[in-house]
């Protein structure tokens, strides 16, 4: 049976039997494997944020680091740096949405059966003119766009879902750029930055006869920027009479003429009103990184090096799974991401614990939370509590999905990719040097990637060493489970990662930090940049700046780290949604004002990106 369905004690029995059954594993393969089956373990829930079994996780890693000999580095004598991040919305009531037409009429419709309240909803009462404004899209490229010169602020706007030409393969809307425009928190962006008071979404045509569904509310209620303004779904037969009242058209004759020529057909809907209420309560997820701490001794004991590796993952799935059956929970288990590493963490804790006498720097293990989040975890150290001082910090070294170590296709040698060789000087020449032979077939990155913690200390100008394996076709589905890791090969990281620390914490001479030029975009529209780092998780109104970006605009301008951006060109900034929106209707080289908050004032710059 696969260890994935026991509890824990029966993992700790199964695998204690097992040891005669894996005489080829010595005793460090045998641990490790024990740390990932518990981890990747039912009882730990995909270690979800939210979830008891992220909490069991971390207990779980604090255990490992007491035994090793670490002692607790994180806040009040513990092993935990607490936190909290943005949680699943909830439904405090139904909603409430009433039309009303040019002749009197008045529609009341009912909560659950004409319209729904959307997970990404704000909340307020609203009672505003009724408008369409079709897909809902601007997209430049191709001259596409739905607001223009068309006036929503202040109305109810009614957007149609998907985009033009959805179900058109052959002539795809906006290129690849097509799920951009038809994700339903990038369609309330836009109508927010224009000034909407709230959003109706209606089904388009590619739903098919009997497709009219409404979406359940939990559908979107883990949205990481929620909306501040009401979201509802309405069924599209309500709007095609509407339609039919006050244009003379249908609904399926207006979409048909938008997919042949591609012109938008947005209109007030004359006379017509709505009335609507929604009432949507936010809730806060306490998350938390474990840290454990090895002091150093001598002239290098005031110095630190961070080994780091994530140890959350998707729980039950939502919006970052990548499974085939959408929508349904199941535990993703994460073996590889992030079992693994924060495996090879808890080994690399063993084996420095267990050295007497250590001359050089301070070892300090952190184990971080909600990194499937948005780097949550690593960034509240980085960013507001940095629990050893960030100028002493020497170095960061990375752990994350180094589960699935695979042989090279053209050397066959095992093949292990090596991110950050270039952020300082002697790192490649470094881990070169401790290869061995015939050692990993190297693929080596100088700069340091976005989409893992190392990110949070670079933008620091920490140097960083990042070690995976790279993705698979189990990443991010419920089949990523510990039976598919390559414990030998986690084992051969380990050692690897081993030799590179214990040179980092003794070398008289510190890492030179160097700027790397980043050759990649994680996700967003195209468009010009500010050059701010922003800060996902405030929950506040806005964007918050996290960091300035070095030589970037916004630093050039004035602007600080922990300004919160409020509007940029005379449209009002919400969250990082309607942020990257406004953006992408920018132009490179052009001044913009952007009005920020500090200390509780109203400062306009000129920007110019």
């Amino acid at each position: 049976m696969p260890w994935r369905r026991f509890t824990s004690f029966s993992v700790l029995v199964l695998l204690g039997l097992s040891i005669g059954l894996r005489a080829q594993e010595d005793a460090i393969e045998l641990r490790m494997r024990l740390d990932v089956t518990y981890l990747a373990s039912d009882d730990c829930e995909g270690r979800g944020v939210g979830t008891k079994g992220l909490d069991l996780a971390a207990d779980y890693i604090a255990k490992q680091f007491e035994r090793s000999g670490l002692r607790p580095g994180g806040v009040k004598g513990t092993w935990f740096q607490p936190f909290s991040m943005s949680g699943p919305s909830k439904l405090e009531k139904p909603g409430l949405l009433t039309l009303k037409g040019p002749l009197g009429q008045e529609i009341q419709l009912a909560a659950g059966r004409d319209f729904q309240v959307m997970g990404l909803s704000g909340s307020a009462k609203v009672s505003a003119p009724l408008v369409f404004a079709g897909y809902g899209a601007t997209a430049k490229d191709i001259g596409y766009d739905d607001y223009k010169d068309f006036d929503v602020s202040g109305k109810v706007v009614v957007v149609l879902r998907h985009t033009p030409r959805w179900g058109n393969s052959d002539l795809p809307f906006d290129g690849d750029r097509r799920d951009q425009h038809a994700s339903l928190d990038h369609k309330q962006a836009v109508a927010e930055t224009h000034k909407a008071a709230a959003v109706i979404v209606v089904n388009d045509i590619t739903e098919g006869p009997g497709g009219d569904q409404l979406m359940p509310f939990d559908y979107l209620r883990l949205v990481t920027t929620p909306s501040s303004i009401p979201a509802m779904q309405m069924r599209r037969g309500i709007l095609d009479t509407i339609f039919q009242s006050s244009l003379g058209s249908t609904l399926k004759d207006i979409e048909q003429a938008i997919d042949r020529d591609m012109k938008p057909r947005s209109s007030p809907l004359p006379g017509w009103t709505a009335t609507l209420e929604t009432a949507v309560e936010r809730t806060v997820i306490p998350v938390k990184n474990v840290i454990g701490v090895l002091e150093g001794s001598g002239p290098l004991a005031h110095e630190t090096i961070v080994i780091g590796a994530h140890y959350d993952h998707l729980g039950y799935g939502g919006r970052g799974s990548l499974a085939k059956k959408k929508g349904v929970k199941e535990i993703h288990h994460g073996a590889d991401d992030n079992a693994s590493g924060t495996a090879a963490l808890m080994e690399l804790t063993r084996r420095f614990g267990a050295v007497e006498d250590r001359q050089g720097r301070r070892l300090v293990f952190i184990a971080f939370s909600a990194e499937e989040s948005g780097l949550l975890g690593s960034q509240h150290y980085c960013n507001r509590q940095p629990l050893f001082p960030l100028d002493n910090t020497a170095a960061m070294v990375n752990l994350d999905m180094v589960g699935r170590l695979r042989p090279d296709k053209q050397t066959g040698r095992d093949r292990l990719i090596v991110e950050g060789v270039g952020t300082a000087k002697g790192f490649e020449a470094l881990v070169d040097k401790l290869n061995g032979n015939p050692g990993f077939a190297y693929t080596k990155r100088a700069g340091s990637p976005p989409y893992s913690d190392n990110d949070s200390f670079y933008r620091k100008k920490i140097p960083i060493l990042f070690f995976w394996t790279d993705t698979h076709e189990d990443y991010h589905k419920p089949s990523d489970i510990a039976e598919r890791v390559n414990v030998k090969g986690m084992r051969k990281i380990a050692d690897l990662t081993e030799k590179v620390m214990a040179h980092l914490a003794a070398d008289p001479q510190r890492p030179q930090y160097v700027k790397v030029a980043s050759t990649m975009r994680m996700g967003g529209p195209k468009g010009p940049r500010l050059g701010i780092i922003p800060n996902y998780d405030e929950g506040q109104e806005g964007v918050v700046v996290g960091g300035l970006v070095d030589g970037g605009a916004a630093g050039k301008a004035g602007i600080k780290s922990g300004d919160r951006i409020v509007q940029i060109a005379g449209r009002p900034v919400t969250n990082i949604s309607t942020y990257m929106v406004i953006m992408a209707d920018q132009k490179t080289g052009r001044p913009l004002e952007v009005v920020v908050i500090r200390n509780n004032e109203k400062v306009t710059l000129k920007v110019t990106p």
